[in-house]
């Protein structure tokens, strides 16, 4: 019986991360205190699938990483690259360490908010700290090596010979199989009518 080494599926689930980060607004950019919206339109923009790395424990996948975006302010020309960290623990039941992870990622939503920051005392205003947070939707599959054994296929060609020897017996007999004659009957039947009318 064969042996090979392959992949085998251990798990198939489906686990949401998200993507957060805190900075400080970019100049002219302000939060309404009675609504919570900002004074300026902010734009963010993924650049690509976030990067993952993964670890491993017994029963659970630690994912760290970061999604690359960019974010505009309205009506202004200056763009700024952001990265939003990324960390989550998903509980995969029989996942161990030295399996293999496969992770698919899909961007469901990503959204900008503003929040008033402390300013020194004996100062007035305020500043805003702005929060990126991206929601993702991640498709986890665990592999592991394992040697698994090939079941042999037993062919049984007697039935095709069988079928092969009949088929050509079958063509034999209908080549050597005697023709009619015009009148319908076979050729001794000719012969004896030729006799009488001669």
């Amino acid at each position: 019986m064969a042996r090979i080494m392959t992949h085998v599926v251990i798990a198939e689930t489906e686990a949401t991360k998200i993507a957060s980060l805190e900075l400080q607004a970019p100049l002219g950019v302000g939060v309404d205190l009675d609504t919570g919206e900002l004074t300026r339109l902010v734009k963010v923009t993924p650049l690509g699938d976030p990067v993952l790395r993964y670890t491993i424990l017994k029963g659970k996948l630690i994912n760290e990483g970061f999604l690359k975006a960019r974010l505009e302010v309205e009506s202004e020309e200056l763009e700024h690259i952001v990265y939003l960290p990324i960390f989550s623990v998903t509980e995969v039941e029989g996942i161990e360490p030295g399996d293999h992870v496969l992770e698919f990622s899909e961007l469901e939503h990503i959204s900008v908010s503003g929040l008033p920051d402390m300013v020194p005392i004996g100062h007035s205003g305020y500043k805003v700290k702005l929060f990126v947070r991206a929601l993702l939707k991640i498709q986890i599959t665990v592999t592991r090596e394992e040697m698994v054994s090939l079941p042999e296929e037993e062919v049984d060609l007697e039935p095709e010979i069988h079928s092969e020897r009949k088929k050509k017996t079958n063509e034999t007999a209908s080549r050597t199989k005697r023709p009619q004659n015009r009148f319908g009957s076979q050729s001794t039947w000719n012969r004896y009518w030729a006799y009488m009318h001669r």
